[in-house]
């Protein structure tokens, strides 16, 4: 009877003890309040912790916040005081806000192709005082070229693919040859599908690295490559964790997709 109830209570206590307890919950459940039921893609400027955000979208937003913030996926422990992170697919900077909370003084270089979003990341770092931080318009790419580009107007921009309309060109970045001139400490990779050329293309370049986080896309009814990027991390020393962002409860009978991918992983890699 006991294991009947205490589903009945345990959603609502733990819901309030992390209200009292743990204050990026508490946050992200006032965000949520405020904002759950904006229409998508509707600009909005808020005040978070001490900061001033600029947001294309309400929605993609809060699913980012809760995720860094709250479930803090990119913490890590760092045996440098001024660590060096390399973030591909900063988006709006939450991603960089958050190792900059962690390390003050971290050097972040951070990569965001899709020049409207650009914007906002820009607003949202140097506009609030993180100018050191080292932001580049560029897509990040296994050759130096122009790539054209699908524009989603939140997080979901990526190199273009079958079927994609009103593509736009950007400048595409050669990552391993960038990656040469310096050592980074953490590499972060969520570059919606585009991990599948650019992984491969840094192999040689991971060796100084002591964290990897990829999100992995498997493109729908392409041939998937997760095989290949997790030997590649294994091959260069990683310990590796999944955890699933997105698939379908009964594959065998139906595969769900969303914006062109119908499985999304987030890999983590770090050396013991």
């Amino acid at each position: 009877m006991c294991g009947l109830i205490k589903p009945l209570w345990y959603g609502p206590v733990r819901h309030c003890y992390r209200l009292l307890t743990d204050t990026s919950y508490r946050t992200f459940s006032l965000l949520e309040a405020q904002l759950r039921n904006l229409p998508r893609f509707t600009p909005r400027q808020i005040k978070v912790h001490h900061w001033e955000l600029h947001v294309p979208d309400a929605a993609s937003f809060l699913s980012a916040y809760r995720e860094i913030f709250v479930e803090k996926i990119y913490a890590f422990r760092s045996k440098e005081v001024v660590p060096r992170i390399l973030d591909l697919g900063a988006n709006i900077g939450l991603s960089v806000l958050f190792f900059k909370q962690l390390y003050p003084q971290a050097e972040i270089t951070a990569f965001e192709a899709d020049p409207e979003i650009f914007a906002y990341l820009e607003k949202n770092v140097h506009g609030n005082g993180y100018t050191d931080v080292q932001l580049i318009n560029k897509a990040a790419w296994h050759e130096k070229t122009i790539l054209e580009f699908c524009s989603e107007g939140a997080d979901g921009g990526r190199a273009a693919m079958a079927g994609d309309e009103d593509l736009i060109p950007v400048d595409a970045v050669d990552i391993s040859e960038f990656m040469r001139n310096t050592r980074f400490d953490f590499l972060k990779m969520d570059i919606e599908g585009a991990e599948e050329f650019v992984l491969p293309a840094c192999r040689n370049s991971l060796a100084g690295i002591r964290f990897v986080f990829v999100e992995y896309h498997s493109k729908s009814g392409q041939k998937q490559c997760l095989d290949q990027l997790m030997t590649i991390l294994v091959e260069a020393g990683f310990r590796i964790h999944v955890h699933t962002i997105s698939g379908s409860p009964s594959p065998f009978m139906e595969i769900k997709t969303n914006t062109g991918f119908d499985l999304q992983l987030n890999i983590f890699g770090w050396r013991e």
